[in-house]
């Protein structure tokens, strides 16, 4: 809610750019999920989670983000708590995501603001009917990485990601960047339409080859915009590094799970109030240095 002003203003400022300022400012949603370990038997619904940076099991707290972004504004549009299924609130993550776009479409229609230049970016476990569905009745351009579950029709068959990228091994491959090719394709999914594949091939340091697909709703985009704009998904990586970093998510000793929430809601108004000082600045100001002057200004008052 209160973001909601900041991200129509980077609606209107896309609208009333040139084509060049449109290309900076294109507005992006991006969702993801982040975790925190916790240590002690009395936390309330803590869960045993995989953490991909730890590479290792741990025992904590589940947390979905979705931030939008211009340029080099970044705001918090909601920060939701994932609970487990012994939780009178549980949601899936991917409830939560699709939840929250629907809300923000709900309130485009009542502002009568479009979103059909707005991306969605996020990656494979977001990528799923329930939340690709809400994304294209929302408007938005979906960059995303599909999971291997999902099959789509190519060459008069139906094939996994992974298949595909078999198929099309042996063809001509397109230069993107160094240790970077790529292929476009079009394909049919049965229930996101027809789509456009882009199948990246990267050369590792070690010399290993490796593969990956994206998926993109818009027949217009080619692969080398659909690859800067999965890039951008980035962003909320650095958020997150950010918001655990110098806003101390995570890193609260509450037991309670209300208590917990509460400091969610805290870190994510400390995040938009960053947003804001920065936007505000005369000069660009990094997130830490931002941090760093406010906190100053609170203490002298």
């Amino acid at each position: 809610m209160l973001s909601m002003p900041v991200f129509f203003e980077f609606i209107e400022e896309f609208e009333n750019s040139d084509d060049t300022g449109k290309s900076r400012l294109r507005v992006r949603i991006i969702a993801d999920d982040t975790k925190s370990e916790k240590f002690g038997k009395c936390i309330e619904f803590v869960k045993k989670l995989f953490d991909n940076g730890k590479k290792r099991h741990i025992t904590g707290h589940n947390y979905v983000l979705v931030l939008a972004v211009s340029g080099d504004m970044v705001i918090p549009l909601s920060f939701v708590m994932w609970f487990p299924k012994d939780h009178p609130d549980h949601r899936s993550k991917n409830d939560i995501v699709r939840d929250e776009i629907n809300l923000l479409k709900k309130e485009c229609d009542r502002r009568e603001v479009s979103l059909g230049e707005a991306e969605f970016l996020a990656d494979s476990a977001f990528c799923v009917q329930k939340v690709m569905t809400a994304a294209e009745v929302a408007g938005l351009r979906i960059v995303t990485r599909p999971g291997n579950r999902h099959k789509f029709e190519f060459g008069g068959e139906l094939l996994t990601p992974n298949e595909i990228v078999g198929k099309v091994a042996d063809r001509q491959w397109n230069y993107s960047e160094a240790g970077h090719c790529y292929q476009r394709i079009s394909a049919r999914h049965h229930v996101y339409g027809e789509v456009i594949l882009v199948i990246r091939r990267r050369v590792l340091r070690n010399g290993k080859i490796v593969h990956d697909v994206l998926i993109c709703n818009k027949k217009f985009y080619n692969a080398v915009r659909i690859h800067k704009a999965y890039k951008e998904r980035w962003e909320i990586e650095m958020c997150f590094k950010y918001y655990k970093q110098y806003l101390m998510l995570g890193k609260s000793k509450f037991r309670k799970a209300a208590s917990v929430r509460s400091h969610l809601s805290c870190v994510a108004m400390a995040g938009l109030i960053v947003a804001l000082f920065r936007r505000q600045c005369s000069r660009k100001t990094s997130f830490r240095r931002a941090v760093r002057l406010i906190a100053r200004e609170l203490h002298d008052i």
